[in-house]
């Protein structure tokens, strides 16, 4: 009986020690693709992610991991700023202003007043956007675009006066930490709650993403993103972008630019070019 004993704890000592070697061998394993990462380094990333988030791009990790490296190109390309999370935390300078601005009305783009101005690359896409919306008797009608730091300032102090500090951070930013500087973001329509169950609405929030755009302040997330529900304000994010956003993080733009932000450096030092 002792020698059994004596056996089978060997055996079941042996067991653990080649489980453990063959997890270690797994986690040094380096994901497929050209980001030079190993399984266990890929996995650290997503420590702060859901659970539900987190087990799909495990799931997926080689085709998630192709996507960043798309993204990470795109970003290089556009000085970082297409992906930049621009919140209460991470601010624009005063002086900062896109060199490639334009004027929407002069781009024959509906808008309910003119001299707005958004990038070129926001607008090539926000036009093929609309086009497709026309081509379904859809007109998605621009009411906002790019704001200066100063135009900002003036306006949030606007809805200070009028509202409340405390009202008025709910649904306005301060200088610096609006999106609308970056030239990229446009609100649509009413810019009102009601814009959500409107034709242009339901629209735009089915087939956004398409095209690039994601709804940057999403039904009861206000104490993740800082602001209330805005169904009419979209920021363009790459096609590329807003795929993954789609696929990878539930449809949540504060979520894949947090996440974005926090491992480019991390993805770009073990791209293999």
């Amino acid at each position: 009986m002792k020698l059994f004993i004596y056996h089978f704890t060997i055996i079941a000592a042996l067991s653990l020690f080649m489980i453990s070697c063959v997890k270690a061998n797994s986690d040094d394993k380096y994901v497929e693709g050209n980001i030079k990462i190993t399984q266990k380094e890929f996995a650290e990333t997503l420590n702060d992610l859901p659970p539900d988030i987190k087990k799909n791009i495990i799931k997926n990790r080689a085709v998630f991991l192709s996507y960043i490296e798309r993204l990470i190109i795109i970003s290089d390309k556009d000085n970082n700023f297409i992906f930049f999370p621009v919140d209460k935390t991470r601010n624009l300078l005063e002086n900062f202003i896109p060199s490639d601005l334009k004027e929407l009305d002069k781009e024959g783009l509906p808008v309910n007043k003119n001299g707005m101005q958004l990038r070129a690359n926001t607008i090539t896409a926000l036009k093929e956007m609309s086009d497709a919306a026309s081509a379904n008797k859809i007109e998605l009608l621009i009411s906002s675009a790019f704001r200066s730091f100063e135009y900002q300032k003036n306006l949030y102090n606007y809805y200070i006066s009028t509202h409340g500090k405390e009202k008025a951070d709910k649904f306005s930013a301060f200088p610096g930490a609006s999106q609308h500087q970056l030239g990229t973001v446009v609100d649509f329509g009413s810019i009102t709650l009601e814009f959500k169950d409107t034709p242009e609405g339901k629209w735009i929030k089915e087939n956004g993403w398409k095209y690039g755009f994601s709804l940057s302040y999403p039904l009861d997330f206000e104490e993740a993103t800082g602001y209330i529900y805005e169904p009419w304000h979209y920021r363009y994010i790459t096609k590329e972008g807003a795929l993954v956003e789609k696929e990878f993080f539930n449809g949540l733009q504060y979520l894949f630019l947090n996440y974005l932000a926090e491992h480019e450096s991390f993805f770009k030092d073990r791209l293999v070019k």
